[in-house]
């Protein structure tokens, strides 16, 4: 498989929205809950301060039956623990289902891991559906907390979010 993994660039932005999109889909998550927009992958990865980090993998086109172009991406962030100092927190790993298989999931997330070491991450940290195939990231070397440690993902959703902030008197 001759795939190239490489920043992605605010071209690429359209092609990420459309796998957002796609994930949506397949999680049965309404098209209104999908907030994130073209102009806002666009400022939020490549404006001023940019909130996210992303890697494409593309191949030429040859191997895809079309003009070639983007199968898959990571999508990552920093955060921090109070233990380990800066991480790289990975929100999305995804490859075109026709295009598994096939090792582009594993170089997208050693390219997010060679990401996270050269900024001095101790830790890659993601969260990941029940239904996804949690046995690659374990061959990745990850490990699944929840099983291993009882820990729980808390999630407060904009209205929650809006409500927790509107009752501090402070």
């Amino acid at each position: 498989m001759n795939c190239i993994i490489r920043p992605c660039t605010v071209k690429d932005c359209k092609v990420i929205l459309q796998f957002i999109k796609e994930i949506a889909v397949h999680y049965r998550v309404p098209p209104t809950e999908v907030k994130v927009t073209l102009e806002v992958l666009r400022e939020d990865g490549f404006g001023a301060q940019p909130q996210y980090d992303c890697y494409v993998a593309e191949l030429p086109p040859r191997q895809t039956n079309k003009e070639g172009g983007i199968v898959g991406y990571v999508l990552s962030s920093f955060t921090y623990s109070t233990w380990k100092g800066r991480n790289l927190y990975v929100d999305n790993l995804y490859v075109q289902p026709q295009f598994r298989g096939q090792q582009i999931g594993k170089r997208l997330i050693e390219k997010a891991a060679q990401a996270a070491v050269a900024k001095g991450c101790g830790q890659l940290r993601m969260h990941i559906a029940k239904t996804n195939e949690m046995g690659f990231l374990a061959r990745q070397g990850g490990q699944d907390l929840t099983a291993k440690e009882g820990w729980s993902l808390f999630h407060f959703k904009e209205d929650a979010l809006r409500r927790l902030a509107a009752r501090s008197k402070f």
